[in-house]
């Protein structure tokens, strides 16, 4: 069955950007415009990893991330630290296990 990768950024937003610390008042994103939102810029990737792993814990799911999205993302160093993780200004890191809920529901659909 194929994914309906709208359906899933439909929900995402649904879900993850009114709780995000970067959501305003005016139902906007404050992200910077050359900056776009680590989540929705690599949705593919991220449900590609979620799809492929199946765990009870979190773990196996943010180590998928890290090696997978994180490592390709501009903002990782070469030791695999990020300024944005580190300061909690990564969407896609601070929401990931509702993220990866969300994504599982939608593909149980």
């Amino acid at each position: 069955m194929p994914i309906d990768l709208l359906q899933i950024d439909k929900r995402l937003r649904e879900r993850i950007c009114p709780s995000c610390v970067r959501f305003t008042g005016a139902g906007t994103c404050s992200l910077p415009k050359n900056r776009p939102c680590s989540l929705f810029e690599n949705l593919a990737e991220v449900v590609d990893v979620v799809r492929h792993t199946h765990s009870r814990r979190i773990d196996p799911y943010v180590d998928a991330l890290r090696s997978r999205v994180c490592a390709a993302c501009h903002f990782e160093d070469e030791h695999g630290s990020c300024p944005c993780r580190n300061n909690v200004d990564c969407g896609l890191d601070t929401y990931f296990p509702l993220i990866v809920e969300v994504i599982e529901d939608e593909l149980a659909r």
